[in-house]
């Protein structure tokens, strides 16, 4: 099981970094895109080794994973046709999740802290 986690883990390594230099070239948002593809495992990576973390901070980071699962195809299409993106969306979702989402989310954390 251990070398089937590592395989997955350095192939999305492999993947991500791949797609990372490939939309240097690319928009703002493409770049913006490519390094959350890259960056939010490390984050939650980092949070599984660093235990016990505040409910406030883990619930918004478990929250991200939605996001970063969407992030794939927005990048895809960017690299594709970089008119692609909106100015009202960051990754290809709409800002509004993300002020309402990161509210709500850290509310949550605070409300099951105790």
């Amino acid at each position: 099981m251990r070398i089937l986690i590592v395989t997955v883990a350095a192939l999305w390594g492999i993947a991500a970094v791949l797609v990372f230099l490939r939309a240097k070239d690319k928009s703002a948002d493409a770049k913006l895109t490519a390094a959350y593809i890259l960056g939010y495992p490390v984050l939650v990576v980092a949070l599984f080794l660093n235990e016990p973390v505040p409910m406030w901070f883990a619930v918004p980071a478990m929250f991200g994973l939605v996001p970063w699962i969407l992030a794939g195809p927005h990048l895809w299409s960017l690299v594709r046709d970089p008119t692609a993106g909106r100015p009202d969306e960051i990754i290809g979702i709409p800002k509004a999740y993300w002020y309402w989402g990161g509210i709500g989310s850290v509310l949550l954390g605070l409300l099951f802290a105790g």
